[in-house]
């Protein structure tokens, strides 16, 4: 398949160029100016200099995308919950979008967030966890799926609406939750955790692009959670990440509150059924971020 990606020098673009090349796809690569230097670099990789609200559309027109995997977005830790940035990317992506679908395309895989759902005590459904987002960036993604899902359904096109869960794996930026734990531990500096109770789903990168992929190659026309269906706390990812530098000791005791623990957890049944199951184990994982980062 001919697949257009945003974002693909970003977290989820990186991984995601990679299999699909591994794959045997065919890979137009949006990139903005300034990450040119870091272009993908591979005889099935059409690189496209441009951004979503200036796109190349001489050159995504030429290539003839089959899809679009739309990974672009601001992702800065601290920063991107509450950012003026999410109006402005909410904007820009229902304008790049739709004008890809009137361009002949007609199949977009976006990514959503586990955010966009009220938290549960349950595993999230689909088909029937309510939603709730409470961040400016879970509403931009709410209303981002709503606009794109409008207009698919009118022109007839087919829309993946993939809500990703907790993401980690080498390459994640660096003032992430693993990452940030990761070089505390190796410079013998201690770790506090400020929500060590707090319940996520977490996955592997490399799962998350081989699961996009599946959804490519499927067509999929739904809204797909992107986790693995198993909930671990930040203390446990913590505690595994010293266990694994040997430094089990530079985990801060820490006091687990009874309540407000706003869990996040997927219900991964309707992803396995288009034959994805995830292949990186917790463990390995973290190791290969550990290993990424020395």
């Amino acid at each position: 398949m001919r697949i257009a990606i945003t974002g693909a020098t970003g977290f989820v673009g990186r991984a995601l160029v990679r299999q699909a090349v591994e794959r045997g796809h065919t890979v137009a690569a949006l990139v903005r100016p300034e990450s040119a230097v870091v272009r993908p670099a591979h005889p099935a990789v059409t690189v496209t200099i441009g951004t979503l609200a200036s796109p190349p559309w001489e050159d995504l027109v030429r290539f003839s995308p089959d899809a679009c995997v739309h990974t672009a977005w601001i992702t800065n830790a601290g920063v991107y919950l509450e950012s003026a940035e999410n109006r402005r990317y909410l904007d820009d992506s229902v304008a790049f979008v739709t004008g890809l679908i009137e361009r002949g395309m007609d199949h977009v895989i976006a990514l959503g967030t586990a955010a966009e759902y009220r938290p549960s005590a349950q595993p999230l459904h689909e088909a029937c966890s309510p939603i709730e987002p409470r961040s400016a960036y879970a509403r931009a993604k709410h209303e981002l799926r709503l606009a794109l899902s409008e207009h698919a359904h009118r022109v007839g096109a087919h829309l993946t609406w993939a809500r990703l869960f907790q993401l980690y794996g080498a390459g994640e930026p660096a003032a992430r939750l693993c990452s940030t734990v990761v070089r505390r531990i190796a410079e013998g500096k201690p770790v506090t955790l400020t929500t060590p109770a707090a319940l996520r789903d977490w996955i592997h990168v490399d799962d998350v692009a081989a699961a996009l992929l599946r959804l490519v190659e499927s067509r999929a026309d739904t809204v797909v959670n992107i986790g693995t269906g198993v909930g671990r706390t930040v203390a446990e990812i913590a505690v595994t990440i010293a266990g694994l530098l040997g430094r089990p000791e530079l985990i801060a005791p820490v006091t687990v509150p009874a309540d407000g623990l706003c869990p996040l957890v997927s219900d991964p049944t309707r992803l396995r059924g288009f034959g994805w199951v995830p292949r990186v184990e917790l463990e390995t994982g973290l190791a290969r971020l550990i290993e990424d980062l020395r």
